[in-house]
């Protein structure tokens, strides 16, 4: 649980086969079958040399150089097209269309590639392409988990990491090394953008709405850098950056009760407002109450601390929640 005190106005299997035995007449027979067999095929028992030969296994000559080419067109061209989708995207929609288009594409290239005689003189090349062309896939297929398990948070993110990895690279070099060889094979590589690392600084407001009581909030940050959220009626009051490992307070926090929200990640994505990869999104389920109270002779006023990283004997457990249930 993590931490949410209220001080102030509150506190190898093995499997065993058994051979069966049947009747003594009944293996005698099934034995000299197999005997009488043998004999019949120009075994120990038969004539030798009465036994025809085995057919010569049929065989196809290569394809041409020109049924090639129009074969490595029309595997690449789709895969070209998908990729230059996935260097374009501007939204999270956009970037996971194109990854799903370019994994298909991917695939449908192996397909088309895999199951060819190809010319004699292309055979080397031809299959550090296949090699190239599977490690594409598994890039692919990596970066679409990713986005489904949170550690790519945005599809800004996804398509960095994908630009990033090597296996883009390489399938270019073994298009070269084919199209070295005669062939029009080219591999579109975009400009991918590069993964930053951006943080704001230690306390700062990410929305600042309405404050103007007098309560205070003190935060103990988590193990990364998180993003705090004060809600009330369904809307977010005010949110604040606080870095990993930090302590950082807001004062002037107006009297009512507020769900708190907090998101954790890395590298802050400002258009977002969230975090570009390592994303975890929380609430906790107990509620902060605000409150202060004037008297003749004092003036008391709600001092609330909450802890980020789970403890042992935390007083407010917290549940997942997702991206988007978070007040903006």
């Amino acid at each position: 649980m993590r931490t949410a005190v209220h001080t102030g106005a509150v506190t190898l299997v093995g499997v065993l086969l058994a051979a069966g035995c049947g009747s003594g007449d009944g293996d005698g027979d099934w034995l000299r079958d197999l005997r009488s067999s043998a004999s019949a095929d120009g075994g120990a028992d038969g004539d030798g040399d009465a036994k025809e030969p085995p057919p010569s296994p049929s065989t196809t000559p290569p394809m041409s150089d020109a049924a090639y080419d129009a074969l490595l067109a029309e595997a690449i061209d789709p895969l070209n097209a998908a990729l230059g989708l996935i260097g374009k995207a501007k939204s999270d929609k956009a970037a996971d269309e194109a990854f799903t288009a370019a994994g298909t594409a991917a695939g449908d290239a192996d397909r088309l590639l895999r199951q060819v005689d190809t010319p004699d003189r292309a055979d080397l090349a031809h299959q550090d392409l296949l090699t190239a062309l599977a490690g594409v896939s598994g890039d692919l297929e990596n970066t679409e988990q990713g986005r489904t398990d949170g550690t790519l948070c945005t599809g800004k993110a996804a398509v960095a990491r994908f630009g990033s990895q090597k296996a883009l690279g390489t399938l270019d070099a073994a298009a070269q090394a084919v199209s070295a060889l005669g062939y029009t094979v080219d591999i579109a590589v975009p400009k991918f953008p590069k993964e930053t690392t951006k943080r704001l600084s230690n306390g700062r407001m990410v929305k600042d709405g309405s404050r103007g009581g007098r309560g205070v909030l003190k935060i103990d940050g988590a193990d990364q850098d998180a993003v705090v959220t004060f809600a009330r009626g369904g809307k977010a009051a005010f949110s604040v950056y606080v870095r990993k490992n930090s302590k950082t307070q807001v004062q002037r926090i107006s009297d009512g009760t507020y769900t708190i929200y907090f998101t954790t990640g890395e590298d802050w994505n400002a258009s977002a407002r969230g975090f570009n990869r390592s994303c975890a999104h929380e609430k906790f389920e107990k509620k902060a109450p605000f409150k202060t109270t004037t008297t003749s002779t004092r003036i008391t006023y709600t001092i609330f601390t909450i802890g980020l990283k789970t403890t042992i004997g935390g007083n407010s457990p917290v549940a997942p929640v997702a991206p988007g249930d978070i007040p903006k």
